[in-house]
């Protein structure tokens, strides 16, 4: 090999590796904030799912904890990082209590759960005001959907 062809060996090479490093140091960053929001959005589902489904099948009790667990949770990730979408899921939360609630024969209970319900949906969609019969109406819809997929 010449001279000539080792040197434009060498700096292709190292302008190869530099091009790749700042490449794959921005794609990087990239990936990791992707990751995140995926992990933030994961969380809240599993628990939300993990309460419709005791909700569902369980127990007054059982279903009132998990049902607990998923309005704690929502709330803390709300206090976290405000969003629509938390607004509405603790909408729904509180709905689903405000039901087990109501089957428990707890009226004063059912009551607050609906007002922190109703709230929670005027935060996520302030124009539409909502009797307690429309929000679980819609939350029996969500439900049907999400048994559906």
């Amino acid at each position: 090999m010449t001279r000539a062809m080792k040197i434009t060996f060498m700096v292709a090479a190292i302008g190869g590796f530099v091009v790749g490093a700042v490449y794959g140091f921005y794609s990087a960053n990239e990936l990791s904030a992707a990751m995140e929001s995926v992990a933030s959005i994961s969380a809240p589902s599993v628990i939300s799912n993990f309460a419709r489904q005791q909700f569902e099948h369980a127990d007054g009790v059982h279903a009132r904890q998990a049902v607990l667990l998923e309005i704690s949770t929502l709330e803390e990730l709300e206090r976290a990082a405000h969003d629509s979408a938390t607004e509405g899921q603790l909408g729904f939360a509180y709905t689903r209590l405000a039901m087990i609630e109501e089957g428990a024969g707890q009226a004063d209970a059912e009551r607050q759960a609906l007002d922190q319900a109703r709230g929670w949906l005027n935060h996520s969609h302030p124009r539409q005001e909502r009797t307690d019969e429309q929000m679980k109406s819609a939350l029996k819809r969500w439900d049907s959907a999400a048994d559906r997929l």
